[in-house]
């Protein structure tokens, strides 16, 4: 499968300036911020294939980090995973190419030194997933199944995975199929008595989509399914997580410019649901941004856009998102990386990346491209340097929202999964990193 090239627009160089303080909370009292810094990635003889939703991070358990972004070919079309192993003082360990063609979607950390990287095809629906030796980036094993989507996967105790692909699955510890559930189903978090699940339903006699949440047990049985949405559009989800009082958080982003959407034109809605997932609160973003004109400068709302990650830090929680920030039609994004309480309010918001995950020392790290350069920041809450803030942001509650709950009468549907064994080979990759802060 080809992908089509997105570029990110001219508007992108003027996002990431240097020696510019953020905004917003985390750094209060007598405690001196932490600075941002800046890593940038180049790959010796390819390059990245440039798209504002290209590749995907994940923590490790020693501190370090490993990203994984599809490359391209000298015509700039997808060609080939580039998956890159920083230790945690962001030097180089390894760095490998792996012969699938399609967009990484999620790495998972896994048991006894695994690595999984999950990928495949949207249409007609196709999820693949490869297991890597995470101390050396060699492939084990590789796995392809149908009636699922590329999606993200959470590490069982067990050594296998959950994997959420628009249906939602379970693999034992060799890659085969336990269970296969009809569960909207884009990301999963495991509380006591099973897993939360989070994805793009449709609700109101499928009249529009928003966020439902299930809560499963760990044999695919269902116990609760709710549902929230401000109207019709669009949607994508950050991810999901529990708070210490045992209520959940959700991101989602909001691609919608009806009418008849009650956050219409906004491009991110943050919402909080108690244990049982009846919905408590729902925000709907408003950004906006400083653009040079010829008269001097006018101030440009950020709007309709989508949600990407989500990255527990703490009681806080920091989200990434796109929003649109050209005129009414135009496909140029900003990237916006959101700091939030456990309430909900936004602390402060900064163009980070998209992609992001936990860092060293309390940082968040996350990613954009540029060009064939990735540029990996770390940011701490209320850092200073390397990172702007919108003009504007904030976020207010949405009235007239959709919302039900159902307890356990829900009534999911099984489904067959069928995988087959493929062969995935990764040789290795020359990189070079250089720290400071990066000057598109």
């Amino acid at each position: 499968m080809r992908l089509a090239r997105e570029w990110c627009g001219l508007a992108l160089l003027m996002w990431t300036a240097c020696g510019v303080t953020s905004a917003g909370g985390g750094g209060g009292g007598s405690t001196v911020p932490r600075e941002n810094t800046a890593t940038t990635l180049t790959l010796s003889g390819t390059r990245f294939f440039v798209g504002y939703d290209n590749g995907t991070l994940a923590a490790l358990p020693d501190g370090g980090v490993v990203l994984a972004a599809l490359l391209a070919d000298d015509k700039g079309y997808n060609a080939d995973v580039a998956i890159v192993r920083l230790d945690a003082s962001l030097s180089l360990t390894w760095a490998m190419r792996l012969d699938e063609r399609t967009l990484p979607t999620h790495l998972v950390p896994g048991k006894d030194g695994a690595l999984f990287v999950i990928a495949g095809d949207s249409y007609p629906g196709t999820l693949r997933v490869m297991r890597l030796d995470l101390g050396t980036g060699a492939v084990q094993q590789a796995v392809e199944f149908s009636n699922m989507a590329p999606g993200k996967a959470l590490a069982l105790d067990d050594g296998g995975l959950l994997v959420s692909g628009n249906n939602l699955l379970r693999l034992d510890a060799r890659l085969q199929p336990v269970w296969a559930r009809q569960i909207p189903s884009t990301h999963a978090v495991a509380v006591a008595d099973g897993f939360i699940v989070a994805g793009v339903g449709y609700g109101d006699r499928a009249r529009m989509t928003g966020v439902t949440l299930t809560k499963v047990s760990a044999e695919g049985a269902v116990a609760w399914q709710s549902f929230a949405s401000p109207g019709p559009g669009n949607h994508s989800l950050t991810g999901v997580r529990t708070l210490a009082d045992g209520s959940l958080m959700v991101g989602m982003g909001n691609d919608s410019t009806r009418g008849d959407s009650v956050a219409a034109l906004s491009p991110f809605l943050i919402t909080t649901f108690d244990a049982q997932g009846r919905l408590r609160k729902m925000s709907r973003a408003r950004l906006s941004q400083e653009v040079p004109t010829s008269t001097g400068a006018t101030r440009a709302p950020l709007q309709f856009g989508g949600g990407y990650s989500l990255v527990p830090m703490g009681q806080d929680t920091w989200m990434t998102f796109t929003a649109n920030s050209g005129a009414f039609g135009s496909d140029v994004r900003a990237h916006v990386l959101a700091r939030f309480a456990p309430d909900g309010s936004l602390q402060e918001a900064l163009y980070g990346g998209l992609q992001a995950t936990s860092g060293p020392e309390g940082s968040t790290l996350s990613f954009s491209l540029s060009g064939p350069t990735l540029t990996l920041r770390q940011i701490f809450s209320g850092g200073t340097g390397c990172v702007r803030t919108p003009t504007e942001a904030e976020f207010q509650p949405v009235e007239g929202k959709q919302e039900y709950a159902e307890g356990g009468a829900v009534q999911v549907t099984p489904i067959t999964v069928t995988p087959k064994s493929i062969t995935r080979v990764a040789t290795a990759l020359s990189a070079n990193l250089e720290s400071g802060c990066a000057v598109p």
